[in-house]
């Protein structure tokens, strides 16, 4: 399927993030209206304007303007209202000195976690992070001053990272981002900033932030906030390069990558992948490599460079025939067969050999069944490819099966790929099964 980041507006990612229906919202709506002294009288046409205002085939009016800041509490440019309104990267900064990237981090961490900020998508933000990394010297992570911390309050990090990581996999990134941010902000900045701590704890404690971190980002990246996305991602990269740490290093510029081509910057995805992988290959993780070569093959199908992708899906699959996993870092656990299926069938699809593209998306659904998220995506695909194929009914039936396993997600980016595999299936509209599709589509995202 073609992974369109259009798909979910700034006001549609404002409610996926709370996790509410349409439903909800018109409730919402309506409550604040009749607070205001200003009942709504029409619930029923609210409720179609509400989908036409997500979808962006309406201008929302001043009033309603009035009621969505009072219910999200955000303000116009947050919601997408007031076009330029916010300054795109204008907070995507990679400090110069390990306190300032620190500083920098925790004050992301406490504005997010008071209200978080819907600002749009840079994709030139992350050329300078990128450069940063590549050539930043050694540095010594350490504190002489405050209070001790040791490898139990590290380790307690780690636990809660992989604990919302696994959230994060089964329901998608709106069901516990607050939390990790909340997480970040009373528990990660005291240690950073108040803690005492020589440079070997201090690289520990920096990796394990910097790994937050990017959860934090990717979870964000999921739930469309696209820049906020952006500063968790640069800053878990300036924290990772405190740390030494380079595997982790070529992971956050892996998300990089992999943000970028969902947005349709492959240009973008091509070099951040370029960066992943040099770092990863530094780092002597083989996996790294081939995660970064098949991410670097995607944003090359996505420009529509058949030839360049096939090169990196062949290196991809070559290094991690010959990849020795037991090093793997544990974060890198999700990869592996099905996903470098999923990775393939993405590419064939971006490119138009819908037959490829089932032939690798039916392979990558023999995966782990804790990862819900990554099997709707993986089905969803299939649907698609089927779709491409003018198998219509196929396409709707395992479509369902995407429908049954999104309504318990709060990810933007399950709600994107419905709405392209429905976008795809207009030119059938007619067929029983794409309209049974349509209707059930529309009243799960209501």
């Amino acid at each position: 399927m073609v992974a369109d980041g259009e798909a979910v507006t700034l006001l549609q990612a404002a409610r996926l993030a709370l996790g509410w229906t349409q439903g909800r919202l018109l409730h919402e709506l309506m409550t604040v209206a009749n607070a205001l002294g200003e009942p709504i009288q029409e619930p029923a046409s609210l409720k179609v304007s509400i989908s036409k205002w997500e979808n962006g085939k309406r201008q929302v009016g001043r009033r309603y303007r009035r009621l969505f800041r009072a219910v999200y509490r955000m303000t116009d440019a947050e919601l997408g209202f007031a076009a330029g309104a916010a300054r795109p990267g204008a907070s995507v900064v990679f400090a110069e000195s390990i306190p300032a990237g620190v500083d920098a981090a925790a004050t992301l961490w406490e504005a997010d976690d008071a209200r978080p900020s819907t600002s749009p998508f840079d994709g030139r933000a992350y050329a300078t992070p990128a450069l940063r990394w590549l050539l930043g010297s050694p540095e010594r992570p350490d504190h002489p001053q405050g209070r001790p911390i040791g490898t139990p309050h590290i380790a307690a990090v780690r636990q809660m990272t992989a604990a919302m990581r696994a959230i994060d996999n089964e329901f998608g990134g709106g069901y516990a981002r607050a939390s990790v941010v909340r997480y970040l902000h009373h528990e990660v900045t005291p240690l950073l900033r108040d803690g005492r701590y020589d440079a070997r704890l201090g690289a520990d404690l920096f990796s394990a932030a910097a790994e937050m971190t990017q959860l934090a980002g990717w979870m964000t990246y999921d739930v469309g906030y696209h820049g906020l996305a952006q500063e968790y991602l640069v800053h878990a990269l300036r924290l990772a390069m405190a740390a030494g740490d380079r595997p982790l290093g070529a992971e956050i510029l892996a998300a990089m990558s992999h943000q970028s081509t969902y947005l349709r910057q492959p240009g973008q995805g091509v070099d951040l992948a370029r960066a992943a992988a040099r770092t990863a290959t530094r780092a002597g993780v083989s996996a790294l490599v081939a995660e970064a070569y098949l991410l670097e093959a995607h944003a090359h199908a996505t420009a529509g460079s058949e030839r360049a992708c096939t090169v990196m899906l062949g290196r991809a699959e070559h290094t991690l025939d010959r990849a020795d996993r037991r090093a793997d870092p544990a974060f890198l656990g999700y990869f592996g067969p099905a996903y470098l299926s999923a990775k393939f069938g993405h590419c064939f699809h971006e490119l138009g050999r819908p037959r490829q593209a089932e032939r690798f998306a039916r392979a990558s659904l023999d995966m782990d069944e804790s990862y819900v998220r990554g099997k709707a995506f993986n089905l969803a695909l299939l649907a698609a490819a089927h779709a491409g194929q003018g198998d219509v009914e196929q396409a709707c039936t395992i479509g369902g099966d995407v429908l049954d396993l999104a309504v318990e997600l709060r990810s933007a980016r399950a709600v994107g790929y419905i709405n392209g595999l429905r976008r795809q299936l207009r030119p059938y509209g007619s067929a029983p099964a794409v309209t049974e599709f349509e209707h059930r589509a529309m009243a799960a995202q209501t």
